[in-house]
């Protein structure tokens, strides 16, 4: 008798988008929760980048609320994908757009189409002065305007932008509690995304970007701010199912169910010392990689190479502004700059 061959569709469900919520305390909870979440109750289907013979990945539409994001833990140890001066160098690419420069172009045809930074910085100035617009004629900041976004149609919808911006909006929202205090909520959306190794990364620099606007608003308007609820919000959140097949994602949930995520988890300073360096030491190698590239010796150099080309890598000076709101969202807000 010849064995019955298996249904391919059989893990295929219906074939509606399932929503899943999740609400966590801090960034490390959301992220652990999240993964086992989009495996428990997620669609299986062909996710970015399928191949013949793969597994079908786990994809849904996904709200993640993080009830207090600048809390520790931040970092999920099975959904971070570089060392710390990767993480850090994430950050300053979102905040600071240090690589905005990395730009597909004929000699880089690996690079980006965009980079996130230079698709809202132009447009932070307009926010700010919305903000103050609101703040003088209504005595209140509890405007549903002060957004940004990164799609460009002209450039996102041709083919030839292979992997469109996967962030798509981000919005600032005041509210006020019962104690009379403003708080900040953040909330971004995004197109697709990959929840094992892009999640938590994507969204420590957010809380960044996060904790800049708030500090810059309550300057602006004399009045402290609370930090509020980070909401994430992902079309498609989904595993690969090429992690099914090689990084045996079956084993890692039953193991992040069985160990919870208070063990799976760690702060972020003390993630940054993977690279053996803190904050300050990792800027410090992050700038000099970067005059390293503008004098040809190539990209991200490790701190012993640099120091080989005469880099005093534990005294190099980075821009100060990297501590702080960059001062080029400080400008007047031009429509002429929004012009492309």
């Amino acid at each position: 008798m010849s064995k019955k061959r298996e249904n391919p569709n059989a893990l295929r469900g219906d074939g509606r988008l399932p929503i899943i919520n999740v609400e966590a305390n801090c960034l490390a909870e959301a992220t652990h929760k999240a993964i086992v979440a989009c495996h428990d109750y997620g669609a299986r289907v062909e996710t970015p980048k399928q191949q013949a013979g793969m597994s079908l990945g786990y994809d849904a539409d996904m709200t993640i609320r993080v009830r207090n994001p600048d809390a520790e833990p931040k970092i999920c140890r099975t959904a971070i994908y570089d060392d710390g001066r990767g993480v850090m160098q994430y950050i300053l690419e979102m905040t600071h757009g240090i690589h905005n420069h990395w730009k597909k172009n004929p000699e880089h045809s690996e690079w980006w189409g965009y980079t996130y930074n230079e698709r809202f910085v132009n447009q932070i100035p307009f926010i700010l002065a919305r903000i103050k617009h609101d703040l003088d004629k209504k005595g209140r900041i509890t405007g549903r305007d002060y957004q940004y976004g990164t799609w460009r149609a002209e450039e996102d919808v041709v083919l030839e932008q292979d992997d469109p911006p996967c962030l798509q909006r981000g919005q600032f929202r005041f509210l006020t509690n019962l104690r009379g205090q403003i708080v900040m909520n953040y909330q971004t959306d995004w197109r697709s995304r990959d929840l094992l190794k892009a999640w938590n990364s994507n969204n420590i620099a957010q809380i960044e970007l996060m904790r800049l606007f708030r500090d810059k608003v309550s300057a602006m308007i004399q009045q402290p701010i609370k930090l509020g609820a980070y909401i994430d919000r992902s079309s498609s959140l989904h595993h690969y199912g090429l992690y099914i097949d090689k990084d045996d994602l079956e084993k890692t949930i039953r193991m992040m169910k069985k160990t919870g995520w208070r063990k799976n988890s760690r702060r972020l300073d003390d993630y940054f010392q993977t690279s053996d360096m803190n904050r300050t030491e990792l800027k410090r190698l992050i700038a000099a990689q970067m005059v390293a590239e503008s004098q040809g010796h190539g990209l991200n150099q490790p701190k012993a190479t640099l120091e080989q080309l005469g880099f005093d890598v534990s005294k190099w000076i980075y821009p100060k502004e990297w501590d702080s709101w960059p001062k080029s969202w400080d400008r007047e807000a031009d429509p002429r700059i929004l012009a492309r």
